[in-house]
């Protein structure tokens, strides 16, 4: 069954959003100590007691990640999202829809990449994380320009949806 059209999110869709903004700004402010745990597990030498609390707190924010996507992608499924604008043109519609696709899989796969990496050691998979942390990045700063433009230069209420919940 389709989940409905909504004319706007949920309370929870818009905890889980900006709790998912937030530990993904963690994340990215915080990943050096990751980056060192990585360096010394991957030449076979300890890891520093300085890095290795940084890198397990790196590890248990980015499962937490995980679970919070999880948790979006079955409430987008169950309650459905509002549609963008009537208006918008069909090109900035169809970026916007590619954009939360790829931002679903890169908050859904980096943390699987990550654990791969950590957990499992495999290398490939710390490699192929550290290129979708930058994917990810300026993915997160066109999503960031994205409704900056929707707020100010077509002044559509797209942001007030993330903010205000629907009644």
């Amino acid at each position: 069954m389709p989940a409905p059209v909504r004319k706007g999110y949920s309370t929870l869709q818009i905890g889980l959003h900006w709790a998912v903004a937030i530990l993904i700004a963690v994340q990215f402010l915080f990943h050096d100590a990751m980056e060192d745990a990585w360096e010394a597990f991957s030449e076979g030498d300890a890891v520093p007691s300085d890095s290795a609390a940084g890198a397990n707190i790196h590890a248990i924010v980015g499962l937490i990640i995980l679970v919070l996507a999880l948790s979006r992608l079955y409430l987008r499924f169950t309650r459905g999202a509002p549609p963008l604008p009537e208006d918008e043109p069909a090109p900035l519609k169809l970026v916007a829809n590619g954009a939360h696709v790829l931002l679903y899989a890169l908050i859904i796969g980096m943390p699987l990449g990550g654990a791969a990496a950590w957990f499992f050691g495999v290398a490939p998979a710390a490699r192929v994380h550290g290129l979708g942390a930058t994917v990810l990045f300026w993915l997160v700063v066109l999503h960031i320009l994205g409704g900056l433009f929707q707020q100010f230069v077509l002044r559509s209420n797209v942001l007030a949806r993330m903010a205000v919940p629907e009644k």
